[in-house]
């Protein structure tokens, strides 16, 4: 250990205990050194010339930084990256997804997935500064839904936005330049982006609901604002047909479950009453059957519709 250099021993701890040839070389560990570190397991060979420090923990992020530094035109991207990142609705799996050009031989590693692709720009990549390279958000939104089901895809898409990671028009450019019949994924972003309308949702079960209830022709918009209470707060609802005053308010999350958050939930639902909102309460064993849930909200919908619009108005 005390032969790797502290600019090297600085470098590893920065960079998730991997280290290349040449990083080794420019920070003062020539090749005798290095052959000598490696013959007493200090290092361990992971890829050619990209070595790992023994005492660092193995980790998802020291297998992707490794990966990166064995390819450094590639990029970590699906379900990897989304972990990564903090992304919700991101399943379970052992191997990495790691991108690559088409066509560009690389050897077989254990416990990885190549996708190679025909368009590999620049600006599709997006380096994190601790030696791991990832997907750029707009990118790794359309990359993913080749990995998910369709609503989850969705919920990703609502998360990017909202946490203001990707902008709308930079999924529109992505969607035109990588969307095509042949490609996986494809549909499932085309679709989804022409059902990103209105502010982004926060949570996936709003995903879930606001769907559930579009399906039902209800057209519920996110995070509606109401006008003042009359206790001085401005709210905003979390699904909402703001034309006839009507809302759901998805009380999930856990300080809604207090005693506190209980009577907070119902003086706000008050209030709302008392300026002509109608607010339906959502609780968590609701969200349970989706479907059902949706259902009767459908059925509280076009009541509400009749109330307002007179006893002529359609159901639609």
């Amino acid at each position: 250990m005390s032969e790797l250099t502290p600019v090297a021993l600085k470098w590893l701890a920065d960079h998730h205990g991997v280290i290349t040839t040449a990083r080794l070389k420019a920070h003062g560990v020539g090749r005798k050194t290095r052959l000598r570190l490696v013959d007493t397991g200090v290092l361990r060979a992971e890829h050619k010339s990209v070595f790992v420090i023994a005492s660092s923990p193995a980790s998802l992020e020291q297998r992707c930084a490794a990966l990166c530094a064995a390819h450094p035109s590639g990029f970590v991207t699906g379900p990897t990256a989304g972990s990564l990142l903090g992304l919700r609705r991101m399943p379970t799996a052992s191997a990495i997804h790691f991108s690559i050009r088409h066509g560009a031989r690389v050897p077989p590693a254990k416990g990885v997935r190549f996708r190679q692709t025909t368009s590999l720009r620049p600006n599709d990549r997006r380096e994190c500064g601790d030696g791991i390279t990832v997907a750029s958000w707009a990118r790794l939104a359309f990359d993913l839904a080749a990995d998910l089901r369709a609503i989850d895809h969705l919920s990703v898409l609502h998360q990017m936005l909202k946490d203001e990671h990707v902008t709308a028009e930079a999924l529109v450019a992505i969607g035109r330049r990588l969307a095509h019949p042949t490609r996986r994924g494809t549909s499932t972003f085309v679709h989804n982006l022409g059902h990103l309308g209105g502010a982004p949702l926060e949570s996936h079960p709003e995903v879930l609901l606001a769907d559930a209830l579009r399906r039902r022709n209800i057209p519920v918009e996110a995070q509606a604002r109401l006008a003042k209470l009359p206790d001085g707060r401005t709210v905003r609802i979390d699904l909402a047909v703001p034309a006839v005053r009507w809302g759901v308010e998805l009380d999930i999350h856990p300080e809604h479950l207090t005693l506190d958050g209980d009577a907070r939930d119902a003086r706000r639902n008050r209030q709302a009453h008392m300026v002509g909102w109608q607010i339906e309460p959502v609780t968590v064993l609701d969200m349970a059957d989706v479907e059902h849930l949706a259902d009767e909200l459908a059925t509280l919908y076009h009541l509400r519709r009749r109330a307002v619009d007179g006893p002529q108005t359609g159901v639609s």
